[in-house]
């Protein structure tokens, strides 16, 4: 028999802790003009999401992912990054159609969130394979859901607040390219360092 409390406290620590540096990407995220709030979300419950299935799949089939294929995911960030720089040097009504016309933006929160997961894997994997019942499992998957949910609802509000808005929205433009590549290196230095 399970002890629920145990995998609430268990659940959620691992989440915590393998998220915090999510926190700051998410705060990138929301500061960045052109990407909506809503596809911030949702990109980051699909690459929190697609985290947990790796994560799972690799607890109950006893394979290890290996960290380098997680790693090379960091070049996503690092041309975003580049990209983002261009578009510094561009006039700014080109940039403005170009963010109207900016459908990928889902599938890139996604894949930063993914890129940036290697420590998910490494913390949620062993949970699953400790709480590997069916019952188990889904409270898991719940209790990540709705911490991902929690996680974005209270960094947005941070982001929205006055003081750190007027902070962010003036850097934000010119830190992000910067930020997205040191993200990108990070994370790619991280997976292939043993």
């Amino acid at each position: 028999m399970t002890d629920f409390a145990s995998l609430l406290a268990t659940g959620t620590t691992a989440f915590v802790a393998s998220n915090i540096d999510d926190t700051f990407i998410l705060i990138l995220l929301f500061s960045t003009p052109g990407l909506l709030v809503h596809n911030i979300i949702l990109g980051q419950f699909l690459g929190i999401l697609v985290l947990v299935i790796i994560s799972s799949l690799a607890a109950f089939l006893t394979l290890a992912v290996p960290l380098f294929v997680i790693g090379l995911m960091g070049f996503i960030p690092i041309i975003l990054g580049i990209k983002r720089l261009l578009e510094l040097q561009e006039a700014p009504i080109k940039k403005k159609q170009f963010l109207k016309t900016e459908h990928l933006s889902l599938l890139l929160v996604s894949a930063v969130t993914i890129s940036n997961g290697g420590d998910d894997i490494g913390v949620f994997t062993p949970l699953f394979a400790k709480y590997n019942t069916p019952a188990e499992v889904t409270i898991l998957v719940i209790l990540f859901m709705v911490m991902t949910g929690l996680w974005c609802i209270a960094t947005f509000y941070f982001i929205k607040h006055p003081f750190v808005v007027s902070r962010v929205k003036y850097f934000s433009r010119i830190v992000t390219p910067f930020a997205l590549i040191c993200i990108g290196v990070y994370i790619i230095l991280d997976s292939f360092v043993f």
